[in-house]
């Protein structure tokens, strides 16, 4: 089982020369959502449209305008990201007891 999935996710620039842009997760959201189940790791914050992705920068962008500080200059973007998601057998990962899916 598979899947590819086009989706839209936002891209985070600080304010500060040297700032690398990367794509920011649940750990932005406000209130952070509860995980679901143990073990449920962090996701990027994804959109199934752009214009959800819009939306949720321009709300970002709102927040921080006019604090008078750097956090002013932070840059919220829309980009295109591709989900995809894959069974992996036989893979042997340094440092992990062997599973089903990770045989040597």
């Amino acid at each position: 089982m598979a899947w590819n999935k086009k989706l839209w996710g936002v891209e985070f620039t600080g304010g500060m020369p040297g700032d690398k842009p990367g794509l920011i997760g649940t750990s932005w959201m406000n209130p952070r959502p509860k995980s679901q189940y143990d073990g449920e790791p962090m996701r990027a914050i994804l959109f199934v449209t752009r214009e959800l992705a819009r939306e949720w920068c321009r709300q970002k962008r709102a927040t921080y305008a006019g604090r008078g500080d750097r956090c002013e200059q932070w840059k919220f973007t829309p980009v295109r990201v591709m989900e995809t998601v894959a069974v992996m057998s036989n893979v042997k990962v340094s440092g992990c007891p062997p599973h089903e899916t990770n045989k040597e």
